[in-house]
C-alpha cells in the first residue's frame, strides 16, 4: 500500500507539526472520539484543564541565599528538604506544562532555551527562610531536555496514529472516513481504542498529577492569588 502524503510530509519535516497536527484533526473528528479529539485541541491550543502525564515536569529549585548569615550562594540549589515537606516540595518543583506543542518548539528555538523556569513568590521565600538559611529568591529550573521530551512524545504518537490510520482506511489524505467508518464501525471502536492507547497508554485517559496536593498544602495559597 502506498503511503500517504500525510505520512510523507510528517517524515520528512516538510510542514510544520502545528500543521499535521490540524490535518490530522480534520480525519480524526470522523471518529467522534471526544477524548481523542480533546488530545488533539491540547496540543494545538493548549490543554485547558488535564494535561497527559509525558506533559508534568520535576525542576529542580535554583536560588539565591546566605548560610548563617555569612556564605552567600549565587543561583545554586535551594536546600529544601527539612523546612517544607514533601508535599509542598513537590508541589512547588512540579510543572504541568499545558502550553501548545507550538509554543513550547518556540520556546525551544529561543534564546531562552536555557532559561526556562518558574519563579517562586517573594513571600513565600520569606516564609520558609530563618537565620540559618534566608533565601532572597528562588526559581524552580527546567532542562530543555524535558521541552525536547515532549516534543518527542508528540512526534511518536502522531507517527503512531498515522500509521494506525493508514491501516484501517483508504486514501486519508482526502481527509474524510466518514464513509468508511459507517461501513465497517466496529472496525471504528478498534481503531478509536488503540489511538487511545497510543496517546494515554495504558489507562486510556489523561493522566494527571494530583492537582489537590498543591491546593490543599501549605503553599497552595501562593499559587492561587494571581489567578
Amino acid at each position: 500500500m502506498a503511503k500517504s502524503q500525510l505520512l510523507k510530509d510528517f517524515v520528512k519535516n516538510e510542514v510544520s507539526l502545528e500543521t499535521i497536527l490540524l490535518r490530522l484533526k480534520v480525519i480524526l473528528a470522523d471518529l467522534q472520539d471526544e477524548v481523542i479529539l480533546k488530545w488533539v485541541n491540547g496540543e494545538l491550543s493548549g490543554f485547558k484543564e488535564d494535561v497527559p502525564e509525558y506533559r508534568i515536569l520535576e525542576g529542580i529549585p535554583k536560588g539565591n541565599f546566605v548560610v548563617n548569615g555569612c556564605a552567600q550562594y549565587t543561583n545554586s540549589n535551594v536546600p529544601l528538604r527539612g523546612r517544607m515537606s514533601k508535599e509542598d516540595i513537590d508541589a512547588i518543583t512540579t510543572l504541568e506544562m499545558a502550553d501548545s506543542i507550538n509554543v513550547i518548539i518556540n520556546m525551544l528555538q529561543s534564546e531562552q532555551r536555557n532559561n526556562i523556569s518558574r519563579p517562586i513568590p517573594t513571600e513565600l521565600c520569606h516564609s520558609i527562610s530563618d537565620y540559618e538559611l534566608q533565601i532572597t529568591g528562588m526559581r524552580i529550573a527546567f532542562s530543555p531536555n524535558q521541552l525536547d521530551g515532549i516534543v518527542s512524545s508528540v512526534k511518536s504518537k502522531i507517527l503512531d496514529i498515522i500509521l494506525l490510520l493508514e491501516k484501517n482506511f483508504e486514501n486519508i489524505d482526502e481527509l474524510d472516513i466518514l464513509s468508511q467508518i459507517e461501513e465497517n464501525p466496529q472496525s471504528a471502536q478498534d481503531v478509536i481504542y488503540n489511538i487511545q492507547q497510543v496517546v494515554f497508554g495504558h489507562t486510556t485517559e489523561i493522566k494527571i498529577g494530583d492537582k489537590n496536593k498543591i491546593k490543599n498544602s501549605g503553599v497552595g495559597s501562593f499559587f492561587r492569588r494571581g489567578k
